[in-house]
């Protein structure tokens, strides 16, 4: 690590003085646009690897003359030995463009493993987080040996990702000084409670209740039972002091953990009822030492098991102390950001930072940490400003006849505005925005139907790439549409499927949900779903049908902020939203539904009778038939599903009996979901049945496999359900071996009163699967 050679006082004034004579001696910008590419920084993805079955040393994997044999295998594989290790192995020589570079390592396992260079330990992987240092200040032609090592404890495993970044000689000392700022936000753990199943739903949180023969339990102690509820019981004296922190007089806040829901009363008094299976609330305003707190808690569960998982208390004063400081953090993450996505970052001013934390920060108390650290990056994020990199590139929203929206983030606020024209000599350009921001979004007008444009979004001294984007037709011409989703947590594989879709040219493209793995986590909306589709957003407009992931963190408000911050959906008739809506495109309407915001919440929503979206949804219908030849309907969760991991699924009920029956009576051509991870498909059975439920006028396809886990076990036959076709097996959850469970996305090419409908894999190497299912309709409406 270098060494930090200046002297910093021990005041953040001293700091600051420093910082500003730091600031003085940079190179002023040049007045030239810098452009922004998708891949500001060289990339090597490795692909292809040795592989070998069966556990060894490290020391037997890195022996240069051995007697093992190894196989070779491209990355991404899906291999379902339980218990079984797999190690894989690679040799490597940095090239040139890695010389005097930070070499970022960035592995993904799905079921966790371990990273060796040249026989050491470096890091440990798995789904979502495996980051490591690889060299500091790289040498071209250097030769390393890397090996995973794998152990499958779950149903499946794979190695989903191995990319080396060269980065800016710097970020390494960045990178390891963010490991300082990690900090222990549990408190004081209550794991003694009693509990009582029941049937009925009683209430008693009245605190003479009499819980002598209730069971008495720690946390994690589950219990099987689907909609059923148990109760509860706890009481616990306040300690004087939590982390340090004095509870006298001082408000205290609980944090739980339930499976699914839960109602918490504390001495009698409700405190929070919420839909979340994990929630915390203030339990007290005044915590007295002398006084013993009670608590009650009713835990739902919906379905599988159910149970209390963890409940913590912390005093309200350290919990916003480590709140603001978790914020810092963040704001430290956007410096990484920056760096890794502005191609010629201010690298000095970083290591500024860097030195700071290492030699000044982890000795302090959780304020003094507070202060140092937001203290520096107000004066790090005022110099970037000036440098407003993209976070999100430009992406296509609402394509119009006549407009298009453009939408992306910056790093820091700043100021934009858009160049673009019938050539790539923009002859026109948009007024700048009225106030800096971060997430950007700016209509173009007066355009030309059926109109290819060139455009780039300027920020300051930061450009974007040049791109293109087509208007909607006028006429009623072919086109192409795609559909897929479920693509969150798996970040490389979504971005593999994404590629591919980029490919396809298609005129726009709907994802039915699932974007994130949790709504209410902000980075996940940029790593998981934006930074992946930037493969095709830049060129192809994009719409989402919000699922259920979106709302984790959310169920109890009921909307989505970070969704509505993110999108700008089309909105055209009266009663939608941006969660339910509409389009026509060419000869076809378009609906996106949300069968998310129903009245009661979690696993239980739906889209109730004669609520807002009910009714939008049947009067849209009736007008679409008037005018178009198709119909397609779009939502997360499916009315009907044959498949599922680790337990029952066969869709939703509530929608078989609410929604069905009015697509069914309305010429709906096509109804697409996900929620599912895999393809299934049926063909219309006519005639549908009101009555029974029998037959199906319209199709029914389920596309989940844009990156999250896929299921692999086929648990209930649907007569509207043609694939998969091999038999339902509802007596155990292992995999069947059918043959539908692959990453994918869905083609639709609409011609006049015909379409042809194809099913694409994706391998787990990101190479094009080929088509794999694929049919022809004729439009059922005949105008």
């Amino acid at each position: 690590m270098q060494v930090f050679s200046l002297e910093i006082g021990r005041s953040i004034k001293s700091i600051s003085i420093i910082f500003v004579f730091f600031i003085s001696i940079q190179i002023v910008a040049q007045n030239n646009l810098t452009i922004q590419p998708a891949e500001p920084h060289p990339i090597i993805e490795l692909d292809q690897w040795q592989v070998h079955m069966g556990d060894l040393t490290v020391d037997q994997v890195f022996e240069t003359n051995s007697n093992i044999k190894w196989g070779s295998e491209s990355i991404g594989q899906i291999w379902r030995e339980k218990n079984q290790v797999k190690w894989y192995k690679k040799e490597i020589t940095l090239p040139d463009s890695f010389k005097r570079r930070d070499i970022l390592m960035e592995f993904r396992v799905t079921c966790g493993g371990t990273i060796y260079v040249n026989g050491k330990e470096i890091f440990r992987s798995n789904t979502s987080n495996g980051n490591g240092i690889l060299v500091n200040n790289a040498r071209a032609g250097t030769k390393y040996t890397i090996a995973v090592k794998v152990k499958n404890h779950g149903r499946s495993c794979s190695f989903i990702q191995a990319d080396l970044t060269a980065l800016p000689h710097g970020y390494a000392q960045l990178f390891s000084s963010k490991e300082k700022l990690v900090f222990n936000s549990t408190g004081i753990s209550i794991d003694q409670w009693k509990r009582k199943l029941y049937d009925s739903n009683e209430d008693i949180p009245d605190l003479a209740y009499d819980d002598s023969d209730w069971k008495n339990i720690t946390v994690n102690d589950n219990w099987e039972g689907e909609n059923k509820h148990a109760w509860y019981r706890t009481s616990f004296k306040v300690p004087k002091e939590i982390n340090g922190f004095s509870t006298q007089g001082r408000a205290l806040r609980i944090s739980l953990s339930t499976d699914d829901r839960g109602d918490l009363y504390a001495n009698g008094v409700i405190k929070i009822s919420a839909h979340e299976k994990r929630f915390e609330t203030i339990i007290t305003n005044s915590a007295d030492k002398d006084k013993p707190i009670s608590l009650a808690l009713k835990v739902y569960n919906n379905g599988g098991s159910g149970g209390l998982n963890g409940a913590s208390i912390i005093t309200e004063e350290e919990y916003q102390l480590k709140t603001d400081l978790r914020d810092a953090i963040s704001r430290v993450d956007r410096v990484e950001r920056y760096v890794r996505s502005n191609p010629k970052p201010k690298i000095k001013i970083v290591n500024y930072l860097s030195n700071l934390i290492c030699f000044k920060y982890e000795d302090k108390s959780l304020s003094e940490k507070l202060e140092l650290l937001t203290s520096m990056l107000n004066q790090i994020e005022a110099e970037f400003t000036k440098d407003p990199t993209f976070l999100i590139l430009p992406y296509l929203q609402s394509a119009e006849k006549t407009g298009m929206t453009i939408k992306w983030e910056t790093i820091y606020p700043a100021y934009g505005y858009i160049e673009y024209g019938k050539t790539r000599n923009f002859d026109k350009k948009t007024i700048e925005e009225a106030n800096p921001n971060l997430i950007h979004q700016l209509t173009l007008v007066g355009l030309e139907p059926d109109q290819r444009y060139f455009y780039r979004v300027v920020c300051g001294n930061m450009s974007s790439e040049i791109s293109t984007f087509t208007t909607k037709p006028a006429s009623n011409r072919p086109f192409k549409f795609i559909v897929y989703g479920d693509n969150r947590t798996q970040v490389k594989i979504h971005e593999r499927v994404a590629r591919q879709i980029a490919k396809e040219n298609s005129d726009f493209v709907i994802n039915v949900g699932d974007v994130v793995s949790r709504g209410e986590v902000l980075h996940q909306w940029i790593d998981e779903y934006f930074l992946p589709i930037g493969a095709y957003s830049n060129t192809t407009p994009s719409y989402i049908s919000i699922g259920n992931h979106e709302y984790g963190g959310y169920w109890d408000q009921r909307k989505v902020p970070p969704f509505e911050k993110y999108v700008s959906h089309p909105i055209g008739t009266v009663g939608s939203t941006q969660y339910y809506f509409s389009f026509d495109y060419g000869n076809a309407h378009f609906i996106i539904l949300d069968p998310n915001e129903g009245e009661n919440g979690g696993d239980d929503s739906i889209i109730s009778p004669d609520s807002q979206q009910y009714n939008w949804f049947k009067q849209d219908l009736k007008e679409a038939q008037k005018t178009s030849d198709w119909i397609f309907v779009i939502m997360h969760e499916p009315p009907y599903s044959e498949c599922w991991s680790g337990g029952y699924y066969d869709g939703e009920s509530p929608l078989r009996k609410y929604i069905v029956p009015i697509m069914e009576a309305n010429n709906v051509s096509i109804v697409f979901a996900g929620h599912t991870h895999d393809y299934e498909r049926g063909l219309p059975h006519k005639p549908y049945d009101p009555k029974t439920g029998k037959g199906n006028n319209a199709a029914y396809i389920i596309t989940g496999g844009g990156g999250a886990s896929l299921d692999d076990h086929k648990y209930f036959e649907w007569e509207q359900i043609d694939l998969p076709d091999h038999k339902a097996n509802p007596d155990n959850d292992e995999f069947d071996g059918g043959k539908y469970y692959k990453y994918h996305y869905v083609v639709v090419e609409v011609n006049g009163k015909k379409i042809k409908v194809k099913a694409v894999e994706v391998n787990g190497d990101g190479t094009n699967g080929g088509v794999f299912d694929s049919f022809e309709m004729i439009s059922p409406l005949n105008k």
